[in-house]
């Protein structure tokens, strides 16, 4: 994630660096709203670069061993080059279903594997290509058009352009496609630790999964309940990654839910085991693109299902988008196969009414956003010029250059079309409410820094021609996970104004510090369809968001006291490793019971790692917890590690209280950052102490050696200087804009006191030599 905007009052506080969200999430300009798939990557599959790729395989025979390896999946070796850059031994072979077993010709689809033989080679943090021959895609489009609008409202895999070579000869565009595994995982949710399937069977079984025609729809691997034996399901889904050691159980649990669920019981047997929501845009989405290759149509396959540890829930992940925009699907109903048990997600959420109006609204915001026909065709122009001379020289393509032309405008006929046969539905023209006006008060005030234990009042304004049956506010503490739901009001006795005037208020119970909190309204018209709008409409992933500032501890009982971020040499653990280590130091002269005490180098999430229950600080004493992502090794080793570039550090109490927090830059190798005097002071550089009081050495300036070093920086009331090497007899420092600021006296060390200084950057230079100093009051 990049957090470019941050809401007011928060980056002073606790200095946000946007560790925590997934890639994902963003928040908007004006840092009231967490946005979730609005971003444009900006990496190897930035949507305006096509990027070549060049692959040389040493065996002359390659052909015919990427085909014999096709069943088994099996790589073979070859070198590849991306825009100039060289990849060794990356690992090639074909991949796709009917994309390959109906090709006759050398357009084949491939899966290129950089892991293949260096575990850490990768381009931008990708190490699987995928790379698509647009079979039954004259238009070249389909998958990149359907891929860049269905991440809008859905986890959806990033698609680009590529030109190939193969040995030197040409072999066509084809569109790069993001592998569904751990590392798309980890964009779109906390972590990528929980379980994902793909619908379909396991290479091999001969489970039934897999096939087309009568097969479909046969009640195997649409999230159909098959019985309590894992074992039932283990043929119609393959499983591709997983942390649990059950993780089957869990396919169980949702299906058996879902198979049960009803209006009267769905908000506490199937919410807990299902992102409902998220099902829901799945569902609108396939179905607004007509897409057969998908849940809606298949019912067992061209899917995934994703098992999100963190909340508990099953989430399904769109898959294959070749077959999209077809025009002989574009009148599908908006409800298409719903009377089907065999397809559960729309047979058994479309008959629940409430979550049958959450699905109408969610498709039609797609029609608003992402079926103007003046907006498509731009679209689909842009990216025609782009492609329109790389088509027309493909040696390889499946499909004519005339083919191609017929196919895009097929595809702006589709919009068109599909937009028009959607409206036409009773239940979808169905008018909605208007709601404008939203906003929070604290204390009175709008959109004000929220801070343990205020509660938040919601505000919006809402007509429509019969009135508003209801409106509600859903609240949720954390990024993840499921809602709150409770009534808004426009009686005069809810922070609402006056009775009857359009304005509703609702009110958000007072959350626990270090807490970000999600919000979002729900209005109802009062007609007989009871038709329903949401405010933000991208409901349930985008949503207004605020963060609820901690109270700082009564009283200072521990110190962060030490830090040490590059850790080569200094002091190893039990495991005769050397890594990163935090130092606490006990203020009192009393044990500290730190059961509840949480540290963090996660401002979006300050519990991040718990002391074992009855971990002692002994009296004036210290305690080593060791970085290093690795729990394995013992009770005082933390499921982070610290970043030698700079970081921050948090000290809660089990009362949600900041005990001690530090914010450090860029460090020395084996050199300690630490209080000086012990306990109580700014933060140095020295040689660390591990364990030991940190009066009871100074600052190694060896380790400077042709350097200006500033400690601390950033700085507040005074910062050291200390040099090395060849300097002039001056040191000067200049403001931002390249001002003079002041002269110093060249020494090995000095001081510069900047209590005076207004805060911001500046530039310590000493003739060759510079440095940046930060000033942060």
């Amino acid at each position: 994630l990049h957090l470019l905007f941050l809401l007011p009052g928060i980056l002073s506080f606790y200095g946000v660096t946007g560790q925590g969200f997934p890639k994902e999430m963003t928040l908007s300009p004006n840092g009231r709203m967490l946005l979730t798939g609005s971003e444009t990557s900006d990496e190897l599959y930035h949507p305006d670069t096509v990027r070549t790729i060049e692959l040389t395989f040493p065996q002359t025979n390659y052909w015919t061993l990427l085909t014999q390896n096709y069943a088994s999946k099996t790589d073979i070796p070859a070198a590849m080059v991306v825009d100039g850059v060289t990849y060794d031994s990356v690992g090639v072979r074909f991949k796709g279903q009917t994309s390959y077993s109906m090709v006759q010709g050398q357009k084949k689809s491939f899966n290129i594997s950089l892991d293949y033989v260096h575990n850490n080679q990768d381009i931008d943090g990708y190490q699987t290509l995928n790379l698509n021959n647009c079979f039954q895609d004259a238009s070249f489009m389909r998958e990149f058009y359907y891929f860049s609008h269905a991440k809008r409202h859905n986890p959806a895999t990033k698609v680009a352009y590529s030109w190939l070579k193969i040995n030197g000869q040409d072999w066509g565009l084809y569109p790069s496609v993001q592998q569904i595994n751990k590392d798309y995982l980890k964009e779109w949710f906390l972590s990528n630790n929980g379980t994902n399937w793909r619908a379909d069977a396991p290479a091999g079984t001969g489970g039934g999964g897999g096939g087309g025609g009568p097969q479909w729809g046969d009640g195997t691997a649409a999230l159909n309940y098959l019985g309590n034996d894992t074992s039932l399901f283990q043929p119609y889904y393959t499983l591709k990654s997983n942390t649990k050691l059950q993780p089957w159980s869990d396919l169980v649990t949702t299906t058996q839910a879902l198979a049960n669920v009803t209006a009267a019981n769905y908000a506490t047997t199937l919410a807990p085991v299902l992102d409902i929501d998220r099902a829901l845009w799945h569902l609108a989405t396939e179905t607004a693109y007509s897409d057969d290759d998908s849940y809606i149509h298949k019912g067992k396959m061209d899917y995934y299902t994703y098992y999100e540890i963190e909340t508990n829930r099953m989430t399904p992940l769109e898959y294959d988008g070749n077959s999209v925009m077809k025009a002989n699907a574009v009148n599908w109903s908006p409800f298409y196969n719903e009377t089907k048990p065999n397809y559960p997600l729309m047979n058994k959420l479309y008959a629940i009414p409430e979550l049958r109006q959450r699905y109408i609204a969610h498709l039609r915001t797609i029609i608003k956003e992402q079926f103007d026909a003046t907006a498509s065709d731009a679209f689909i122009n842009k990216y025609q010029a782009m492609i329109d001379s790389l088509v027309n020289a493909d040696p390889k393509k499946l499909y004519t250059y005339a083919n191609f032309g017929t196919e895009i405008n097929a595809l702006k006929t589709f919009i068109s079309g599909r937009r028009t046969n959607l409206l036409n539905n009773a239940e979808v023209a169905q008018p909605v409410p208007v709601v404008s006006g939203v906003f929070y008060t604290v204390n009175g005030t709008q959109w004000a820094q929220v801070q343990a234990p205020d509660s938040v009042w919601v505000n919006a304004t809402a007509t429509f021609i019969t009135g508003i049956y209801a409106m509600n506010l859903y609240y949720a503490a954390g990024i993840v996970g499921n809602f709150t739901k409770t009534s808004m009001y426009d009686d005069g006795l809810h922070q609402d104004g006056a009775a009857n005037d359009g304005v509703f208020g609702g009110k958000i119970p007072a959350q626990q510090g270090a807490s970000w909190v999600r919000f979002y309204i729900e209005t109802v018209a009062n007609n007989p369809a009871k038709s329903v709008v949401f405010v933000p409409e991208g409901a349930e992933h985008d949503v207004f968001v605020y963060y609820v500032k901690p109270l700082a501890a009564s009283a200072k009982n521990i110190a962060i006291n030490e830090v040490m971020a590059k850790n080569t040499t200094t002091a190893a653990d039990d495991s005769l490793e050397y890594d990163d280590w935090v130092e606490l130091y006990n203020l009192t002269t009393q044990d500290i019971d730190l059961t509840g005490y949480t540290l963090s180098d996660d401002s979006l999430n300050y519990t991040k790692w718990r002391f074992t229950s009855g971990t002692i600080l002994p009296a004036s004493g210290y305690l080593i917890v060791w970085a290093d992502e690795d729990a394995g090794q013992g009770d005082l080793h933390a499921n982070f590690k610290l970043s030698g570039d700079g970081e921050s550090l948090y000290l809660m109490n089990p009362s949600y209280q900041m005990v001690d927090q530090v914010h450090f830059g860029a460090q020395v190798t084996d050199m300690g950052y630490a209080r000086v005097p012990n306990g109580t002071g700014n933060f140095v550089v020295q040689s660390p102490t591990f364990s030991a009081n940190n009066n009871a050495t100074g600052i190694d300036e060896a380790v400077f050696e042709g350097k200006i070093q500033i400690y601390p920086n950033p700085g507040n009331d005074k910062v050291q200087v200390l040099m090395s090497g060849k300097y002039d007899e001056n040191v000067e420092l200049y403001d931002i804009s390249g001002g003079l600021i002041g002269k110093y006296p060249a020494s090995e060390r000095f001081t510069i006191h900047t209590g005076g200084f207004a805060s911001g950057i500046y530039l310590l230079r000493s003739g060759n030599l510079h440095q940046k100093l930060i000033v942060q009051h």
